[in-house]
Protein backbone atom coordinates (compact mmCIF):
# COMPACT_ATOMS: atom_id res chain seq x y z
CA UNK A 1 0.00 0.00 0.00
CA UNK A 2 1.52 3.44 -1.18
CA UNK A 3 -0.81 5.51 -0.36
CA UNK A 4 -4.19 5.55 2.08
CA UNK A 5 -7.37 4.80 0.19
CA UNK A 6 -11.36 5.80 1.11
CA UNK A 7 -11.48 1.44 1.02
CA UNK A 8 -8.69 1.49 3.59
CA UNK A 9 -10.25 4.15 5.86
CA UNK A 10 -13.70 2.68 5.93
CA UNK A 11 -12.12 -0.56 6.78
CA UNK A 12 -10.27 0.81 9.87
CA UNK A 13 -13.94 2.76 10.82
CA UNK A 14 -14.93 -1.10 10.55
CA UNK A 15 -11.81 -2.32 12.93
CA UNK A 16 -12.33 -0.10 15.53
CA UNK A 17 -13.78 -0.96 18.50
CA UNK A 18 -15.92 1.25 21.29
CA UNK A 19 -12.76 1.23 23.56
CA UNK A 20 -10.23 3.22 20.45
CA UNK A 21 -11.00 6.22 21.47
CA UNK A 22 -9.36 9.86 21.14
CA UNK A 23 -9.08 12.95 23.26
CA UNK A 24 -11.32 16.01 22.43
CA UNK A 25 -8.89 18.13 22.12
CA UNK A 26 -7.57 15.89 18.60
CA UNK A 27 -10.80 15.75 17.50
CA UNK A 28 -11.23 19.86 18.01
CA UNK A 29 -7.56 20.35 16.35
CA UNK A 30 -9.16 18.18 13.30
CA UNK A 31 -12.08 19.95 12.83
CA UNK A 32 -9.75 23.01 12.74
CA UNK A 33 -7.56 21.78 10.35
CA UNK A 34 -10.69 21.00 8.00
CA UNK A 35 -11.73 24.23 8.29
CA UNK A 36 -8.56 25.54 7.31
CA UNK A 37 -8.47 23.21 4.48
CA UNK A 38 -12.12 23.68 3.36
CA UNK A 39 -13.28 26.88 4.34
CA UNK A 40 -15.79 27.48 8.06
CA UNK A 41 -18.90 26.45 5.70
CA UNK A 42 -17.73 23.50 4.29
CA UNK A 43 -15.71 21.96 7.35
CA UNK A 44 -19.32 22.89 9.57
CA UNK A 45 -20.99 21.16 7.03
CA UNK A 46 -18.88 18.07 7.40
CA UNK A 47 -19.13 18.15 11.53
CA UNK A 48 -22.74 18.59 10.60
CA UNK A 49 -22.91 15.50 8.25
CA UNK A 50 -20.47 13.02 10.34
CA UNK A 51 -20.38 13.97 13.73
CA UNK A 52 -23.00 14.42 16.65
CA UNK A 53 -23.73 18.18 17.30
CA UNK A 54 -22.24 18.15 20.55
CA UNK A 55 -19.52 20.32 21.74
CA UNK A 56 -15.46 18.36 22.39
CA UNK A 57 -14.35 18.88 25.84
CA UNK A 58 -10.12 18.60 25.66
CA UNK A 59 -10.07 16.09 28.08
CA UNK A 60 -12.68 13.87 27.25
CA UNK A 61 -12.22 10.78 25.13
CA UNK A 62 -14.55 9.91 21.79
CA UNK A 63 -14.85 6.98 19.50
CA UNK A 64 -12.03 7.22 16.91
CA UNK A 65 -14.31 6.31 14.26
CA UNK A 66 -16.62 9.30 14.37
CA UNK A 67 -12.96 11.21 13.99
CA UNK A 68 -12.19 9.12 11.04
CA UNK A 69 -16.02 9.17 9.16
CA UNK A 70 -15.63 13.01 9.55
CA UNK A 71 -11.86 13.32 8.22
CA UNK A 72 -13.21 10.75 4.83
CA UNK A 73 -15.83 13.07 4.56
CA UNK A 74 -13.17 16.51 4.41
CA UNK A 75 -11.44 13.98 1.93
CA UNK A 76 -13.37 13.43 -0.23
CA UNK A 77 -14.61 17.13 -0.91
CA UNK A 78 -11.22 18.30 -1.14
CA UNK A 79 -10.80 15.70 -3.80
CA UNK A 80 -13.68 16.62 -5.41
CA UNK A 81 -13.11 20.17 -5.77
CA UNK A 82 -9.63 19.77 -7.13
CA UNK A 83 -8.26 20.68 -4.36
CA UNK A 84 -5.83 17.45 -4.10
CA UNK A 85 -5.86 13.88 -4.21
CA UNK A 86 -7.71 11.89 -1.04
CA UNK A 87 -4.05 10.67 0.78
CA UNK A 88 -3.12 14.46 0.22
CA UNK A 89 -5.96 15.52 1.94
CA UNK A 90 -5.55 13.05 4.87
CA UNK A 91 -1.80 14.59 4.95
CA UNK A 92 -3.03 17.52 4.76
CA UNK A 93 -4.88 17.17 7.96
CA UNK A 94 -2.48 15.52 9.68
CA UNK A 95 -0.25 18.34 9.18
CA UNK A 96 -2.33 21.06 10.37
CA UNK A 97 -3.73 18.97 13.57
CA UNK A 98 0.08 18.75 14.38
CA UNK A 99 1.08 22.69 14.25
CA UNK A 100 -2.39 23.34 16.34
CA UNK A 101 -1.44 20.96 18.94
CA UNK A 102 2.76 21.97 18.73
CA UNK A 103 1.41 25.54 19.78
CA UNK A 104 -0.12 24.42 23.01
CA UNK A 105 1.79 25.19 26.43
CA UNK A 106 2.03 21.12 26.95
CA UNK A 107 3.77 20.58 23.78
CA UNK A 108 5.71 23.65 24.31
CA UNK A 109 7.01 22.65 27.85
CA UNK A 110 7.70 19.15 26.65
CA UNK A 111 9.58 20.72 23.44
CA UNK A 112 11.68 22.89 25.72
CA UNK A 113 12.42 20.03 28.36
CA UNK A 114 13.49 18.01 25.59
CA UNK A 115 15.81 20.26 23.57
CA UNK A 116 16.44 20.21 19.63
CA UNK A 117 18.60 16.95 19.12
CA UNK A 118 16.12 14.97 16.65
CA UNK A 119 16.44 11.78 17.92
CA UNK A 120 14.83 13.28 20.96
CA UNK A 121 12.14 15.24 19.76
CA UNK A 122 11.02 12.63 17.24
CA UNK A 123 10.74 10.13 20.09
CA UNK A 124 9.40 12.29 22.71
CA UNK A 125 6.38 12.96 19.77
CA UNK A 126 5.96 9.30 19.14
CA UNK A 127 5.85 8.76 22.82
CA UNK A 128 2.95 11.73 23.43
CA UNK A 129 0.36 10.26 21.86
CA UNK A 130 -0.87 7.89 24.56
CA UNK A 131 -1.92 11.08 25.74
CA UNK A 132 -4.30 11.73 23.01
CA UNK A 133 -5.18 8.15 21.95
CA UNK A 134 -5.85 5.07 23.67
CA UNK A 135 -5.32 2.67 20.88
CA UNK A 136 -2.65 1.13 19.38
CA UNK A 137 1.43 0.30 19.90
CA UNK A 138 4.08 2.93 18.38
CA UNK A 139 7.86 2.21 18.70
CA UNK A 140 10.80 4.95 17.90
CA UNK A 141 13.99 2.80 16.53
CA UNK A 142 17.14 4.57 16.82
CA UNK A 143 18.81 3.50 13.40
CA UNK A 144 21.90 5.50 13.57
CA UNK A 145 23.42 8.94 14.13
CA UNK A 146 20.87 9.92 11.19
CA UNK A 147 18.45 8.08 10.86
CA UNK A 148 15.51 6.48 12.70
CA UNK A 149 12.15 4.69 12.39
CA UNK A 150 8.91 4.46 14.11
CA UNK A 151 6.70 1.81 13.88
CA UNK A 152 2.94 1.49 14.47
CA UNK A 153 0.51 -1.50 14.73
CA UNK A 154 -3.14 -0.94 14.83
CA UNK A 155 -2.55 2.84 14.19
CA UNK A 156 -6.50 3.84 13.16
CA UNK A 157 -5.46 7.04 11.91
CA UNK A 158 -3.40 5.38 9.06
CA UNK A 159 0.20 6.16 7.06
CA UNK A 160 -1.04 9.40 5.19
CA UNK A 161 -2.37 11.66 8.75
CA UNK A 162 0.53 10.68 10.01
CA UNK A 163 3.26 10.88 7.21
CA UNK A 164 1.86 14.64 7.78
CA UNK A 165 2.32 15.08 10.97
CA UNK A 166 5.75 13.96 11.01
CA UNK A 167 6.75 16.24 8.33
CA UNK A 168 5.59 18.96 10.76
CA UNK A 169 7.13 17.73 13.51
CA UNK A 170 10.55 17.60 11.57
CA UNK A 171 10.14 20.90 10.15
CA UNK A 172 9.57 22.31 13.61
CA UNK A 173 13.02 21.12 14.79
CA UNK A 174 15.56 24.04 14.42
CA UNK A 175 18.60 23.72 12.67
CA UNK A 176 17.90 20.62 10.73
CA UNK A 177 16.63 19.25 8.05
CA UNK A 178 14.85 15.85 8.24
CA UNK A 179 13.00 14.20 5.00
CA UNK A 180 10.01 11.56 6.23
CA UNK A 181 8.45 8.99 4.11
CA UNK A 182 6.35 5.92 4.09
CA UNK A 183 8.02 2.66 4.41
CA UNK A 184 6.25 -0.87 4.25
CA UNK A 185 2.73 -0.42 5.01
CA UNK A 186 0.07 -3.30 5.28
CA UNK A 187 -3.29 -2.81 4.16
CA UNK A 188 -5.63 -0.74 5.73
CA UNK A 189 -3.03 0.84 6.88
CA UNK A 190 -2.62 0.60 10.30
CA UNK A 191 0.71 -1.58 10.23
CA UNK A 192 3.06 0.74 8.80
CA UNK A 193 6.68 2.46 9.03
CA UNK A 194 7.51 5.32 8.99
CA UNK A 195 11.70 6.53 8.10
CA UNK A 196 13.48 9.96 9.05
CA UNK A 197 16.67 10.91 7.73
CA UNK A 198 19.12 14.52 8.56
Amino acid sequence: MDADTREALEQRIQLATPEDQVSGLFCENAYLAIREMLGRDLADSVRASTWPLRPWASFQRYPVAELLRMMGTAADLAEKQGLMSYPQALEEIGGWVTRITQGTPFSRAAHLAVGNEPHERLALSQASARVLVTYGERKYEREGPTHSRLLYKRELMGPSFLLGAYVVIAQSIPGVHITVTLGPCLEPGMNFQLHCSW
